[in-house]
């Protein structure tokens, strides 16, 4: 691995543009913990640190509740799948990542800068910004040894309906609902997977959602019984919702599925194989984020007999979000 590979990364996440610092309760300091994961803590720098160097804003104070919490977890999720990678490098991950991060300690010193001075600078402390630094190190290395084109090609071919270009023909019945609200939020849930167990029910599932989406949906299709039509890719309808299309049955109606915009429920009617080869793909780009998040998944999966304990509450995320896949 030549020095370039190396440090790559680790220099634009230390020299990138600063922006303004959050602090996420201002009676917090970085060495505080807001988890603990079998015991050991988790520390609020990595939050802020995480949170400046993903929001591009000038004053992280604004972020709301909800993006705090989805950071929290995904720095959680982030030590669950660190611990995973060291069992499996043992002691040549171990001996690499200490390498690496004192080559990066050394640089940063003839730059006249040092690790706790990057660490400051963004709220955090020396240990929040090595334990980033060795998941970045240490994920780009698993990643890089899986995604070889032979593993993309089996993942490809296991999935050949959500890449082979086919497309599914849709009705979907949409709810407005604030996220904000967490109360209204999950009545809203609850509502819509009520009336989806109703519409399954029915002796003409099919036109028992058609009446539904003219009844209750808020679609512009609403009038046309929620008729969408035919979808093919991502951005034709939110990333979720084109996630569950890919996975459900012709007449199949979907669980109450949640979106930036709402909540839906999706109704199948009819599906159209594609027929691109893996060698077809001019864009293996979203076939590798979806093989490297098959990849974390995994390695969270791996650690589902680990306890989580969430100590700063107002980080814990909703009930409704699982930190292990299922």
């Amino acid at each position: 691995m030549n020095k370039c590979f190396k440090y790559a990364i680790l220099i634009y996440v230390l020299f990138s543009p600063r922006v303004g610092c959050f602090a996420a309760g201002d009676d917090l300091e970085p060495g505080d913990p807001i988890a603990a994961i079998d015991g050991e803590p988790v520390f609020f720098g990595e939050l802020n640190l995480v949170l400046t160097e993903r929001l591009q804003a000038n004053d992280l104070q604004r972020v709301g509740a909800e993006v705090r919490q989805a950071t929290a977890t995904l720095i959680v999720r982030r030590h669950l799948a660190m611990k995973s990678l060291e069992a499996k490098g043992g002691a040549t991950l171990e001996a690499m990542l200490k390498r690496q991060i004192a080559a990066l300690a050394s640089d940063l010193r003839r730059r006249g800068s040092s690790l706790q001075k990057q660490a400051s600078d963004r709220m955090a402390d020396e240990k929040s910004l090595v334990t980033d630094l060795r998941w970045r190190l240490a994920w780009g290395q698993y990643l890089k040894s899986r995604l070889s084109e032979a593993n993309l090609k089996n993942f490809f071919n296991l999935r050949r309906d959500q890449y082979a270009g086919g497309r599914w023909e849709v009705s979907q019945i949409f709810v407005m609902a604030d996220k904000s609200d967490a109360a209204s939020w999950r009545a809203t849930l609850a509502n819509v997977n009520e009336l989806a167990d109703q519409i399954r029910v029915s002796e003409t599932p099919q036109q028992a959602f058609y009446d539904a989406a003219i009844e209750h949906s808020e679609s512009a299709s609403a009038s046309d019984g929620g008729k969408v039509g035919w979808v093919q890719k991502d951005g034709d309808l939110p990333g979720s919702l084109m996630t569950a299309i890919r996975k459900m049955k012709t007449g199949e109606v979907s669980a109450a599925i949640q979106s930036p915009l709402g909540i839906h429920l999706l109704l199948l009617h009819r599906v159209e194989a594609g027929n691109l080869k893996f060698e077809d793909l001019t864009d293996q780009a979203q076939l590798r984020r979806d093989a490297a998040n098959a990849l974390f998944d995994a390695l969270l999966r791996e650690r589902s007999e680990t306890q989580v304990s969430w100590l700063v509450r107002g980080l814990k995320p909703p009930a409704d979000v699982k930190i292990i896949p299922e």
